[in-house]
């Protein structure tokens, strides 16, 4: 059985899984105990805090959901890669995040205003792993 990700649980320091196939718009009721609220719409397939724990970007397969990490509340959703999106990085000031996709590329994002700022291409298979450097002026990607 393959385990997947049909939802994101904020606790109180932790996240927690749970298993199904894809994730689902679940209400807030009949969260587990200790869980605070439920995010993601998709299949997800990467979490990043911002570096002030305000904000959360979830990777998944409709694009990238930005929440407020305290209240949950949907923030944004970056949509522009053409296949799933299976990993993000917040730059270290907070401002960019860095998505890698299915689609071979690796695309950044505005965290104000959430414009698309740059397409980087040049992978010859899909991007699975993105992760700004500490100065945010490199991105290493695979």
């Amino acid at each position: 059985m393959k385990n997947k990700c049909f939802s994101i649980l904020i606790g109180f320091v932790t996240l927690i899984c749970a298993l199904n196939t894809s994730a689902q718009d679940f209400s807030q009721q009949n969260l587990p105990e200790g869980a605070k609220m439920r995010l993601g719409k998709g299949t997800i397939h990467a979490i990043a805090y911002s570096p002030d724990g305000a904000r959360l970007a979830v990777a998944s397969s409709i694009g990238i959901w930005l929440y407020d990490a305290h209240t949950g509340e949907t923030l944004d959703l970056l949509t522009g890669h053409t296949n799933s999106v299976s990993s993000v990085s917040f730059s270290p000031d907070g401002n960019t995040i860095a998505s890698g996709s299915l689609d071979k590329t690796i695309r950044l994002w505005n965290t104000r205003t959430g414009i698309q700022i740059q397409t980087l291409i040049g992978h010859t298979s899909p991007v699975n792993s993105v992760s700004f450097s500490p100065d945010g002026n490199t991105i290493a990607s695979g």
